[in-house]
Formats: C-alpha cells, structure tokens, sequence
C-alpha cells in the first residue's frame, strides 16, 4: 500500500465527531502520507468545525486542512406513520447513498470509519455497495440505531465499555474505549497543581445545564465555606441570570468561587480539576478518564435512548464514579454531601481514581492501528 485513505463519518454532535479528529490526528503519526475526509453534513457541527477551522490540533494546524470535507443532505429517521413522509425520508436517504458512493468513488476511499448518528448510514451503505471495509466505532454504553443496523457487515466493531448489552456475538469485537485529543492529553502533563485544597469542576456541557446550576446556586454559601475552589461553567445563556440571582450580580462574591458562561481551555481546566459534577456523554467520560477526575454524574434525563443512564452506570457499577438523578428531590442535598466528603477526606477521590485507572486506554493508537490493518486487507484483496 502507498499510502491509505480514509473516509470518517458520524456527526451531530460533538461526541461522534472529536473521536474521529482523535483517530485523524494519530493515524497522521503513524502514516503521515494518509490522505483524510470527512462525510458528513453540510449545515450541522461537523461541517462547522472544519470550514470554519475552529480546531487547531494536529502540529498547530487547522482540521480543514489535512481532512477534506465532502457533503451530503441526511435527514434523521422518520417517525411517522404517514406515507408521504417515509416516501420523502426513503428518497433523501437514496439520494444520500447515491452522494456517499460518488465521494468514496473519487477519492478511492481504502476505508470508512464511522462513529454513527444518521449522516452515518448512507455511508455505510455506499461502502457495502462499493466493497469498502468500514469500522464502526461506538461511543456510548448503548448501541445506537446506526450502529446497531449496519455492524453485521463491519469489518470491526470497537466499543467504549465492556459492558455493551447488544454487541454482536460474531464478528470481530474490540474494546478500545474512547480516543481523545493529543492536545488535551498534553495539557495534563503541563497543568499539574499542587494546591492541597479540592479543585470542583461544574460544568453542564456546551450549553450548561439549568438544573446543575440552581442546585449549586442554592447550597454556595455552604460549599464555598469547604477547603474548596470551585470553577463553574454556567452555558452562555444561563450566565447573567445565574449571576443575578444567586450571586447578587458580582461574578466575584466568593473568592474561591469562579463563574464562567464557557471555556474553550477545557483541557487546561480538567488537568486542574480533582472532582467534576458533569453530564455523562461519551466524551465527558473519556476526558474524565483521562484526566483522574472523580465525576459526579447527572445524566441528561432525555439523552437519546437514555444512553447517559446507561453510561454513568457502567462507570458506577466499576466503582468508578458516583451518579445522580437530577429530578430527585433529594439531588441538592446528596450533591452537597458528596461534595463536602470529598473536600472533607482526600482519601476519599483516592478509592474513585485507583477504579478510574482500570479504564485507561490507548484508544486513538489502538483505533489507527486498527485502520491501517483493515485497509491492507482490502489492497491485498484486489
């Protein structure tokens, strides 16, 4: 083989497209001449995040400009009865296939990497067609529907947790767990703090969570009385009145106490961070691992498939994390006591780390290594 090319696909959300920049970054360490795309859709956040060069990772230059993007129009699937919408989703869904198949065509893809969602399927399809191999990579502790529909004719599947219900009993498994950046993993070797008091990271995702935020609104004269410093990241449009109303509209009431509505230094403050109160996405938890952070799950209660239920259970039934259910009406008061045991006995996050360790990984190496073997199976076929 020369050189080999690759086509990833997946996106919507951040959580199946940073696994794929992940995959990107080391398969160019390892095979520099690999020729990267991208299939995914035009006016979503994977087409966002390379046009724009909103990433500057690998040897400090932009994502567009060692992945080339190439567009298709998917559509998630239908749920209704009526037969002018299926007729409708079944012709987009055609039509994308029929787009899939002309880029991997042209670039003469050697193989397709795919971390689900809807823009994934008419790939995989157009890969059957054409006899390209495809891994499919999934993220979360549930199979998604994408996933789950066209694994049967994987070259491979990879998983992030062992405890996956509904892989497939044939075929070729592997349990990886999930890549993240270069550059967040050299931000934890050069953010280490020695400060003896517990670092807090909050943080409810890219747009916050308003249920986290009034809980530690309501109990912060009580944790910013703990050996603590806390940062929390409110989501930019909860901030001013977040601001307004739990802290009398001074960001800098407590001293050890930082309010921010967004941070794109995320690597920087989870190698400061000893605990995180956090949602469970499939990327949230790889940082976590990552970084040693003990998390204090609050799953999204309308994640799709409940798949964040699922995924902090996976990591607390390994003893690896503690969960809450933000809708009972005990969160605000169980929050607190967790907070203050860990501020109160270091020894404590110490019991969560040891378990944490078990879940280290090489994804991104393992993953790339993966690629290169599948696509030399499909040059020596032909």
């Amino acid at each position: 083989m020369s050189h080999i090319k690759l086509a990833l696909t997946g996106g919507g959300t951040g959580g199946h497209i940073y696994p794929c920049f992940a995959l990107a970054e080391e398969l160019l360490e390892q095979s520099p001449e690999a020729e990267i795309y991208y299939i995914g859709n035009h006016n979503k956040l994977e087409a966002q995040l390379l046009k724009q060069n909103l990433l500057k990772d690998h040897q400090g230059k932009a994502y567009s400009s060692y992945i080339k993007f190439q567009a298709i129009e998917a559509s998630p699937l239908v749920r209704s009865i009526n037969p002018l919408a299926i007729f409708s989703w079944l012709s987009n869904f055609a039509k994308n296939i029929s787009l899939a198949r002309k880029h991997l065509k042209e670039a003469d893809i050697d193989i397709v990497f795919g971390t689900g969602g809807y823009v994934a399927g008419p790939v995989f399809v157009a890969a059957i067609s054409l006899n390209i191999p495809y891994i499919i990579h999934n993220l979360d502790a549930h199979m998604g529907l994408a996933n789950k529909v066209f694994v049967g004719d994987a070259a491979a599947l990879t998983i992030a947790f062992d405890c996956l219900k509904d892989k497939p009993k044939n075929g070729r498994v592997l349990v990886t767990g999930n890549p993240v950046s270069k550059k967040f993993q050299l931000a934890l070797k050069q953010n280490v703090s020695e400060d003896e008091k517990l670092h807090l990271l909050i943080s409810g995702g890219s747009q916050g969570a308003e249920s986290i935020n009034n809980a530690i609104g309501e109990m912060l004269d009580e944790i910013c009385d703990l050996n603590i410093e806390i940062i929390h990241i409110t989501g930019k449009k909860n901030f001013q009145g977040f601001v307004d109303k739990y802290l009398d509209g001074n960001p800098k009431l407590y001293s050890n106490y930082q309010v921010i509505d967004y941070s794109h230094e995320m690597p920087a403050l989870s190698s400061w961070a000893d605990v995180a109160v956090c949602r469970s996405g499939a990327m949230t938890i790889a940082e976590m691992i990552a970084a040693d952070i003990v998390p204090i799950f609050v799953p999204l209660p309308w994640a799709a498939h409940d798949h964040q239920n699922k995924n902090a259970a996976a990591m607390v039934e390994a003893g690896a994390a503690v969960s809450l259910d933000q809708n009972d009406k005990g969160f605000q008061t169980k929050l607190f006591y967790l907070i203050q045991g860990f501020a109160n006995e270091p020894a404590r996050r110490d019991v969560f780390v040891s378990e944490l360790e078990k879940f280290k990984n090489n994804a991104a190496k393992d993953l790339a290594q993966l690629v290169l073997e599948c696509a030399g199976v499909k040059k020596q076929a032909l």
